[in-house]
């Protein structure tokens, strides 16, 4: 079982991209074809997952920010991720309609459901795709240290320019061929890097866990996805 202690070590000790390793069963080494079959197969067959999370985002001008919380996501566009305090805060999707709620700005942010919204959420990349030589226009394996030992890093180059991101890296045990890791890399030099700990798979998630109700108070405005 990872740390949770050792990851956030981890992630925050060491300049990005080369940070220390988490270390983890010994796994083997595939070449590229092999391990991009792999994630295709392990994702084709997944109809949800469930991880909790590291999140290290960084600014332009190199400032981070950390945060925890647990991810949902289901092969029919659901997701909901909520984040621990200090900067609690809900995204909470059933598929159709996005909820934005940060109990702090006393208010929830409403947005319909749009392809382009991979863009803003590309966790959503793990699930219901088309796999990985289809989804992107070149897919590398990086010769470089992962964040958790006997993993393999795979680069990838969105198939359509990105107005935001550049490029997304992700970690690959080649044992389960799921993804530990997945870096994304903006074209304004932002990146966000999320580690996932205590994976599950096909774990039947209800579908109330992709319902939002406002709390009573708390005003709902239309995000300009709404519009």
């Amino acid at each position: 079982m990872k740390s949770l202690f050792a990851l956030i070590l981890a992630l925050t000790s060491a300049p990005y991209p080369l940070l220390k390793p988490v270390p983890q069963a010994v796994a083997p080494v595939k070449d590229l074809n092999t391990l991009i079959d792999g994630v295709d197969k392990a994702f084709a067959s997944m109809k949800d997952f469930q991880a909790k999370f590291i999140q290290i985002s960084k600014n332009p001008v190199n400032q981070s920010q950390q945060d925890e919380g647990l991810l949902y996501l289901t092969r029919d566009k659901k997701m909901r991720m909520d984040y621990n305090p200090p900067n609690e805060q809900q995204w909470v999707s059933n598929g159709k309609t996005l909820y934005t709620y940060v109990p702090a700005n006393h208010q929830v942010t409403q947005d319909q459901v749009k392809d382009s919204m991979v863009e803003q959420f590309p966790m959503m990349f793990l699930l219901g795709r088309s796999g990985l030589r289809k989804e992107f226009k070149e897919v590398v394996l990086l010769k470089v240290k992962p964040l958790f030992e006997g993993d393999q890093v795979l680069q990838l180059t969105p198939n359509r320019k990105s107005q935001e991101i550049e490029r997304i890296e992700i970690e690959v045990n080649p044992r389960t061929n799921l993804i530990d890791r997945m870096m994304i890399l903006n074209t304004d030099k932002s990146s966000t890097d999320f580690a996932f700990l205590d994976i599950a798979i096909n774990s039947n998630i209800p579908a109330s866990k992709f319902e939002f109700t406002p709390p009573p108070g708390i005003r709902v405005i239309q995000g300009a996805g709404s519009k």
